[in-house]
């Protein structure tokens, strides 16, 4: 699937932001034990008592246990992550991945980005 890299609107359809979700998926289709993770964060973020809404973070939480528990769920979940859509981009603006990704592996997008 192309990755739509109009220059216009969302941060989301930028080049190197769509390349991003396409790594985070091939890293979680690599390593699927990964998703314990994102379950973790939404968890911590809830503990926290700070979100208003948590209906994206309920949205997430149901994909990515429908992702453990079989390979269809693991596929509608890295369908989506590659999905680079208006359909798609709400919800991945309250992304719970943070951690999947290592350091070096974010800086590899983020430098290019801001340079």
């Amino acid at each position: 699937m192309e990755a739509d890299i109009s220059l216009q609107g969302s941060a989301y359809q930028q080049p190197l932001i769509a390349k991003r979700w396409l790594f985070l998926a091939a890293k979680l289709e690599q390593d699927p034990s990964l998703l314990a993770i994102p379950l973790k964060n939404i968890a911590r973020w809830r503990d926290g008592g700070r979100l208003g809404d948590t209906r994206p973070l309920d949205r997430w939480e149901e994909m990515i246990e429908m992702a453990r528990a079989s390979k269809d769920g693991l596929e509608l979940l890295l369908e989506f992550l590659r999905d680079n859509t208006e359909k798609t981009r709400p919800l991945k603006s309250c992304s719970p991945f943070a951690g999947v990704l290592t350091r070096e592996q974010r800086d590899q997008f983020t430098c290019a980005w801001t340079h």
